[in-house]
């Protein structure tokens, strides 16, 4: 759906480029030097040693099968905007934006994946009384990403939705795969908690001597 709006709705389209070139206005100030640096920190590099940290956090919490699903959210949503973006490629001229447009292979946006897929790792690994505060920086992080990669005319608003729905996917299904290992309630370690035992008879009562 998103796609359809992005490509063929000639509205959409209107305004997703309105909404580039007011950013993108600022391109050339120091907020467009600031949203450079901003944009970078979500380069390859830089995702690796974040995923790192978070894979760490849940191997010293010794929880490996969360660090593997934080591994597999970074990579499957960064891999999966990879491919998506040479299946959608598609040249969207916009008057408004003439002469700087966009390239054809930006639907999804990378870097909002990466931004959107870190957060979500992390958001897997911490503990849960972390988790509020965690949810607060990575949207920060993912929002700042998000508004730089458009202040520096690499993407469409759209294109950076898109990167979200890829790491939202991805984030659930690992949320899921973690849930389906967890074991069943009632249950301690990986056996069945044993069922109480029957109560036994009532207890004979000593025989008490008569009082003389």
């Amino acid at each position: 759906m998103l796609t359809v709006l992005a490509y063929e709705v000639g509205p959409s389209e209107r305004l997703d480029a309105r909404l580039l070139a007011k950013l993108a206005a600022h391109h050339h100030t120091p907020l467009g030097t600031l949203a450079d640096g901003i944009a970078h920190l979500a380069d390859p590099l830089p995702l690796l040693l974040l995923l790192g940290g978070a894979c760490a956090i849940a191997l010293w919490r010794r929880r490996p099968w969360q660090a593997l699903a934080a591994a597999i959210v970074v990579a499957g949503a960064n891999v999966t905007t990879e491919l998506l973006k040479v299946a959608l490629a598609h040249p969207r001229y916009q008057p408004v934006l003439n002469p700087e447009e966009v390239g054809y292979a930006a639907f999804p946006s990378g870097h909002a994946t990466a931004a959107a897929s870190i957060a979500i790792a992390y958001l897997l690994v911490v503990p849960a009384r972390l988790r509020a505060p965690t949810a607060l920086l990575g949207g920060g992080f993912v929002f700042a990403v998000g508004c730089s990669v458009v202040v520096l005319d690499w993407h469409f608003p759209s294109d950076v939705l898109g990167g979200l729905l890829v790491a939202a996917g991805w984030g659930f299904a690992a949320l899921a795969g973690l849930r389906a290992l967890e074991p069943p309630r009632g249950t301690v370690g990986r056996g069945w908690r044993r069922p109480p035992s029957p109560p036994r008879g009532p207890r004979a009562t000593p025989a008490v001597p008569p009082s003389p």
